[in-house]
């Protein structure tokens, strides 16, 4: 998955995620609250929830 903005409140970006999947977290909820990925204007909670499934794919952990 390319690399791109995908939480512009707190600016982050998809290896910012993949590196918090491979180093154990697994779902949106362990990352909205480690990184808070989607909490202060919810704009990116679809998408975020898309890009973790499909790392996850990619890391083999569906």
């Amino acid at each position: 998955m390319k690399n791109r903005l995908v939480c512009d409140c707190y600016n982050i970006w998809v290896e910012d995620i993949r590196k918090a999947l491979e180093d154990g977290a697994d779902t949106f909820e362990e990352l909205e609250r480690s990184m808070k990925l989607g909490v202060l204007c919810s704009a990116c909670v679809g998408d975020s929830k898309k890009v973790i499934a499909e790392l996850r794919k990619e890391l083999g952990r569906e």
